[in-house]
């Protein structure tokens, strides 16, 4: 027996040893595919050199407002020129308004992680941007126009957020003079004599029209950074064609003196700004991104065709817009891509361009492999929201992995859902008739709420024993501005705490010198929040207790037309304990906003940027007296769309 299958395996070593070298090849050739696909993007993006980066964003620029995409569009020729010089992408979806789009690209990250709905107070320094990522790399880079990314504090101008130096406005109320608490909602924008800031300093008056003044400071930036002898990142973010419609002269008498005329004049002379830009770089060595950073008004034209809505709504048209992207000789050239990509997604192909290696916590992806291979994105839910102060809902639209529905809320109502498949356009509601997916939908949503809601605060012991100190994200973790929720996981204390003799109260909680949570024997909790208390007698010290400290710090807007109203409420277990609508807010300052939040006796916090409520609350929205029983109405049916604290119950005590 041994020597027969000996003799066996000898008469068929050649043939087994041919087939494991096929066999090892084939593998071998698989590996290689695999790798190649997998590196294919830093390959392809690699140069011999680090290219120069041009960003440039127009504001309320709709899909229908240039040549570039839509054939029967406004002639745009330079911008369909860039086209044709790259890769445009039909599916591109911004943010509703200015100031969450600007946030999203610039951080590469959803802007409600910065707390925009849509108003923020800064993008975190935890959340790098774009220029502080190239910045570091070796860039040289510089900002022109409207930042509209965090306002309030100095430490959110660009200075601090990665330009080496910036010409520009805050936001576009600055234009017409400094603004203050005394004559917000007075001041208009203005493209003529604008006032603008440099490096942060006092608005200064330049004569001529605001895109002349932009373009020439651009101009003359990009050609002293190329004597430079670095890299350099230019964002240049455009006012036109946001309103008021303002064209320069010389282009209004372009164009009849209609309100189509004037828009189509203002968009004109936006394209020929872009031309005279882009003819002043070292095109072979520039990557260019043009994109605008929400759909259009649909005041003076339909900017949005064929997309259904606008500005400010939750709709399609509110989120499309033009994006494209070009680098002669490095990327296809007149390439259209259908897939659904997002303005995040800038970040990381910008930087994948630069060879930098990208943050890990981004939700934008890098496009390289998508235009260059046809490499499809990861799937991923994207949603938008905005916070209404006036009615405690939010204003939402969500979009699933498929992409194939939009679900939709405007002012809380019961979401529309409309299938983007067989209507494209995303003008005829179909809840009615998919009940299940619209329900599954508005659940996703929440659960995409929250998870952009949580602030990522750092944790470390305290000095004392039992002890936890938060810090990071100082704007968000702190009560400052806007939406904020502490959620607090407390007992059971020691038994110390509750014997005769004891302290009149025990410090659980608080953040030096802004609020205090106290647990005073035989009385309960106080939450001190400068002359306000708010009590809360059910705290059981022996047991766990699912503690949540919320509110909304609403500062005056700039076109406001009502006072701001700010409040605070406890919850204990989930339901309210105590509230007060009345807040005399004042901002944190600086030094404030840098203490750490303390945790004692082995209690540990949760935080979100997000005011939290209960529909067994009372609710008192600020409308006009023909829609009030309507909303007073849907809150009773537990219909409008509320931030529920039992999202953050639900993180406590478990």
């Amino acid at each position: 027996m041994p020597a027969n299958r000996s003799s066996i395996l000898d008469d068929k070593y050649p043939i087994a040893l041919i087939l494991l070298a096929i066999l090892a090849f084939s593998w071998l050739s698989g590996l290689k595919d695999f790798i190649s696909d997998a590196t294919s993007s830093a390959d392809d993006t690699t140069a011999a050199t680090p290219p120069n980066i041009l960003l440039i964003v127009a504001d309320d620029l709709g899909y229908n407002d240039t040549s570039a995409i839509n054939s029967g569009g406004l002639a745009t020729p330079h911008i369909r020129q860039l086209a044709q010089d790259g890769v445009t992408f039909s599916r591109h979806y911004a943010d509703s308004t200015c100031t969450p789009s600007r946030v999203g690209i610039l951080s590469g990250r959803y802007p409600e992680r910065s707390g925009f709905r849509p108003v923020g107070s800064e993008i975190p320094a935890e959340f790098s941007t774009i220029a502080e990522q190239l910045q570091r790399a070796g860039y040289a880079t510089a900002m022109t126009g409207k930042w509209h990314a965090g306002e309030e504090r100095p430490q959110a101008w660009p200075q601090h957020k990665g330009f080496d130096h910036w010409l520009g406005f805050l936001n576009q109320w600055e234009l017409s003079g400094e603004v203050t608490d005394a004559n917000k909602g007075q001041r208009r924008p203005t493209y003529r004599n604008p006032m603008l800031r440099e490096q942060g300093g006092d608005l200064t008056r330049y004569q001529g029209h605001l895109t002349d003044i932009l373009t020439d400071h651009t101009i003359a930036r990009i050609e002293q950074l190329q004597q430079g002898g670095k890299p350099w990142f230019v964002y240049h973010a455009f006012l036109a064609p946001h309103q008021p419609i303002q064209p320069a002269q010389r282009y209004a008498d372009q164009f009849p003196d209609t309100p189509a005329g004037r828009y189509s004049a203002l968009v004109t002379q936006l394209d020929d700004a872009i031309g005279r830009i882009l003819a002043a770089v070292d095109r072979n060595n520039t990557l260019v991104v043009f994109v605008s950073d929400n759909g259009g008004t649909n005041r003076e034209l339909d900017n949005n065709f064929p997309f259904y809505g606008k500005k400010n709504e939750m709709y399609e048209g509110a989120f499309r817009t033009p994006l494209i992207i070009s680098w002669p000789d490095r990327i296809p050239q007149g390439k259209v891509v259908d897939d659904a990509v997002m303005n995040v997604d800038i970040y990381p192909t910008l930087l994948a361009a630069a060879s930098v290696p990208p943050p890990a916590d981004l939700d934008g992806q890098n496009l390289w492999p998508l235009f260059q291979h046809d490499h499809l994105p990861v799937a991923r839910r994207r949603s938008w929201e905005v916070y209404v102060a006036n009615v405690n809902t939010l204003n939402f639209s969500f979009l699933p992995e498929s992409a194939h529905w939009r679900l939709a809320s405007l002012q809380g109502f019961t979401p529309s859902l409309f299938d983007l498949l067989s209507n494209p356009a995303g003008e005829e509601d179909v809840a009615g008739q998919y009940p299940g997916e619209a329900a599954a939908l508005t659940t996703a949503f929440w659960q995409e709420h929250w998870r952009k809601s949580v602030i990522p605060v750092a944790e470390a012991p305290g000095a004392e024993p039992d002890q936890r100190l938060y810090s990071g994200f100082d704007a968000m973790r702190t009560p400052h501005r806007y939406g904020f929720s502490i959620g607090l996981e407390l007992g059971p204390l020691p038994a110390a705490l509750m014997q005769a003799g004891a302290a009149p109260f025990h410090l659980l909680a608080g953040q030096q010198g802004l609020w205090e949570l106290r647990f005073v024997p035989g009385h309960g909790l106080e939450w001190h929040m400068g002359d306000v208390v708010l009590t809360d007698p059910y705290f059981e010290p022996s047991r766990c207790n699912a503690i949540v400290l919320t509110g909304y710090f609403e500062p005056r807007g700039h076109l406001t037309r009502r006072a701001p109203q700010s409040s605070i409420k406890l919850y204990s277990s989930g339901f309210l304990r105590d509230a007060n609508s009345a807040i005399d807010y004042r901002a944190a300052d600086d030094g404030q906003l840098q203490t750490p939040t303390v945790v004692n006796y082995g209690g540990r916090a949760e935080f979100s940027n997000i005011m939290l409520s209960s529909f067994a609350d009372s609710y008192s929205p600020r409308v006009v007296p023909q829609f009030l029983d309507v909303y007073t109405d849907l809150y009773r049916q537990r219909k409008l769309m509320v931030p529920e604290v039992k999202m953050m119950d639900a993180q406590l005590c478990q």
